[in-house]
């Protein structure tokens, strides 16, 4: 079984703005273009035959048995268009979650796989 962790780019930062410029209404739109990004990404997770373990916030975690990193990025970016979102995967939650970290400490928009050594994909 293998695992993805997928998590939205800069969503924090985002929020904290709109904290910061006391506007409420972007806090309302972005937590809609979240909601529609991560929504669609797991309909289409479900379709492609990943188990949905978390989906909520701006983040999905899923396992399928095979995952190509490749593939899962592309399918994400199509999924959503309004937001980035950085991927890690593994054979583990452990794994999946520490190659998600590595991904988001070399960019943003971009995947990375752990088995025991880091890969990254563009």
């Amino acid at each position: 079984m293998m695992y993805a962790y997928i998590d939205g780019d800069d969503i924090g930062l985002k929020i904290e703005k709109s904290f910061m410029n006391n506007d409420e209404i972007s806090l309302q739109m972005i937590n809609n273009k979240v909601k529609n990004s991560v929504d669609s990404i797991s309909n289409q997770l479900a379709i492609e035959g990943y188990n949905i373990i978390f989906s909520g916030a701006d983040g999905i975690i899923c396992k399928k048995q095979k995952i190509d990193v490749k593939e899962l990025m592309a399918l994400i970016r199509t999924s959503s268009l309004e937001i980035n979102f950085s991927m890690g995967a593994g054979s583990s939650l452990c794994d999946a979650f520490l190659a998600l970290r590595y991904a988001k400490s070399n960019g943003k928009n971009i995947a990375a796989f752990y088995d025991g050594e880091f890969s990254i994909f563009n």
